[in-house]
């Protein structure tokens, strides 16, 4: 089985206005409580213009929610409050600074000089917020896109901080940006926040969610309606789009595999135009494969040489996982059409599947997410595997001996 499936430009404000404007509204899925990714405006071809994106962040409720998002905010605060002896006195910059609230946690840890980069419409009440906030003067509000903005005298910065990531971390293309302001802002010995991110997936179970979905038409006051569970399929394959669904540590099969890893100081674009993961795994537990859960973790780390710093950096971690308290990006889920009626795996059973995701061609700031599920038995296998098959297990262990040896021989 192959899917592809696109998540449209400006998303995540898109859920976020729908989740404001039906908020209270629950589903009836105690475990799975699903929003979907609504086409409320039509894709834009963002190519060679962003200004439909940008815009799009205009909206003062999709703030409001991703402030309120505690864990998102108070991992920021911690990262840049916590590590005031790393920001005293130094030059910042805030890509995509929306309400200041970035801006202003540095401002507060001691920063010199901060760049609050705006390039939504909503720069005019940034400005407002700043001026209220700021008597110093420290925090200099620019309207543009922090890849093409122009610091005076080419000054460079010492950190940069953004709130860039999107669902499934890659969506909205974000990071491009991120990407290029850092070649062109950032100090040689400068620091990015967050300094890591990672992706990770696992096989979920959706219960609740195909019952709700399919299966309750099976009997509808006594009769069977069953045709209907065959549209609402046939309609969800039409749309071609990935769920977005706050799960639980229970919708779980197995443990979370890493599918890419990012370091920010020396991630190129290239990298993140296109990601392709090939994962076997064994099963953890009884239940039914309906779908991959994909999420990201980042981190606060950012590796420092300088030794004027008497204290360490104090690490902080933002995770956005089914076992983690729940965010405004919850998880994607690319769902297994094949599976809804009978995807039975058991605990130690091996799966596969080969997952990629790939800018669009006509949007930069639109994915297209492709999962395949592979047979175990045919496929070749990655090296390593963590799966449980003797092949696999037998090339694991040798080369873990290998590299315990290389550490017994090193300290000979």
């Amino acid at each position: 089985f192959t899917s592809t499936r696109d998540l449209m430009a400006g998303l995540r404000e898109m859920v976020l206005m729908k989740e404001t404007a039906e908020k209270g509204v629950s589903n009836g899925l105690p475990d799975e409580k699903e929003e979907e990714c609504p086409k409320l405006v039509p894709a834009q071809d963002t190519s060679n213009n962003s200004d439909e994106y940008f815009t799009s962040y205009n909206d003062v409720e999709v703030h409001r929610l991703m402030i309120q998002d505690k864990a998102r905010t108070s991992a920021y605060q911690d990262a840049i409050l916590n590590n005031a002896h790393i920001f005293k006195d130094k030059i910042v910059m805030d890509i995509g600074a929306g309400t200041g609230i970035l801006s202003l946690f540095a401002k507060k840890a001691g920063a010199k000089k901060v760049f609050a980069v705006e390039a939504s419409p909503l720069v005019d009440v940034l400005k407002e917020i700043i001026e209220l906030n700021d008597e110093e003067k420290v925090i200099e509000v620019i309207h543009g896109k922090a890849e093409e903005v122009e610091l005076l005298d080419g000054v460079k910065v010492d950190i940069i901080i953004s709130e860039w990531m999107g669902f499934y971390l890659l969506h909205e293309s974000m990071l491009d940006s991120v990407i290029l302001a850092r070649e062109k802002h950032l100090a040689e010995d400068g620091l990015m926040l967050p300094s890591h991110a990672n992706i990770l997936a696992a096989p979920v179970q959706l219960d609740n969610w195909v019952g709700e979905q399919f299966n309750s038409w099976g009997e509808v006051y006594g009769f069977n309606m069953t045709p209907m569970a065959q549209r609402a399929m046939e309609i969800r394959l039409e749309k071609g789009q990935p769920e977005i669904m706050s799960l639980k540590e229970d919708n779980l099969l197995s443990e979370p595999v890493v599918v890419a890893e990012f370091d920010m100081k020396w991630v190129q674009r290239e990298e993140v135009i296109s990601v392709e993961d090939k994962k076997f795994l064994s099963i953890t537990k009884n239940g039914n494969f309906h779908g991959l859960a994909v999420w990201f973790d980042t981190k606060f780390d950012p590796l420092i040489y300088d030794e004027e710093y008497e204290e360490p950096f104090a690490k902080v971690d933002l995770k956005t996982g089914p076992c983690d308290p729940e965010t405004h990006w919850k998880q994607t889920v690319l769902v297994v059409p094949g599976n809804m009626a009978d995807g039975e795996v058991e605990e130690d059973e091996v799966i596969g599947w080969s997952l990629t995701m790939a800018q669009s061609g006509s949007n930069a700031r639109q994915y297209s997410l492709g999962l395949e599920v592979l047979d175990p038995s045919t496929e070749e296998h990655p090296v390593p595997c963590d799966c449980k098959m003797g092949k696999c297990a037998l090339m694991k262990a040798l080369l873990e001996k290998e590299d315990q040896d290389m550490e017994d021989l090193e300290e000979i």
